[in-house]
């Protein structure tokens, strides 16, 4: 398992989100994600606990919400230290710009920021 590692997943609850937020969870990382599908969220979060065991973090918010993407930033800040990669989905980069910038402080240098479909 990889200690203290973070990753941030916008858009986590269906597809390839979350996909990532199991991958990452298996791996080791504290996982922080945020989707507007509250009921596939929980559901998710309760499947990756279980499964891995891991340290997940929901978000309940509309990552076309430039209000919800600041207030999940807020709560990343609050709650990490380092970050070591955030993912957006494609379709949402404007937002995907906002939580980039009020993230970039703490990326840890070599962390990455990746966009999926």
């Amino acid at each position: 398992m990889l200690q203290g590692k973070t990753c941030i997943v916008v858009g986590g609850a269906k597809g390839t989100g979350s996909h990532l937020v199991e991958q990452y969870a298996k791996k080791g990382y504290t996982v922080a994600f945020m989707d507007i599908d509250k009921e596939s969220s929980c559901s998710l979060k309760d499947k990756v606990e279980t499964e891995y065991g891991g340290n997940i973090f929901f978000f309940h918010g509309d990552a076309n919400s430039e209000e919800d993407i600041e207030l999940f930033a807020g709560a990343i800040i609050g709650q990490y230290k380092k970050i070591d990669c955030l993912y957006y989905r494609t379709d949402i980069a404007e937002s995907a710009n906002l939580i980039a910038e009020l993230l970039y402080g703490y990326l840890k240098r070599d962390g990455m920021i990746m966009s999926y479909s």
